[in-house]
């Protein structure tokens, strides 16, 4: 089954909800950190009205296949 990932101003960071559900990120830890900025850019922007919601969720589902695809059970 693969992680379920809540975005958001309120969400907790993505490697915290990965290991409550008993997986991690197989990246460099540098890359993890961009990968929760990039999230966390995508809600600012979303929070600004920069983004509409239709770009907000094609980037938070691009976000999900990339956590998919590196997250492996701990």
């Amino acid at each position: 089954m693969d992680p379920v990932i809540t975005f958001g101003a309120t969400a907790p960071p993505i490697d915290e909800q990965l290991r409550s559900q008993g997986y991690k990120l197989d990246m460099d830890p540098l890359d993890r950190g961009y990968l929760q900025r990039d999230a966390d850019e995508v809600t600012r922007l979303a929070v600004r009205s920069v983004l509409t919601q239709s770009e907000r969720d094609k980037a938070r589902w691009r976000l999900v296949r990339i956590i998919r695809k590196q997250a492996k059970p701990l």
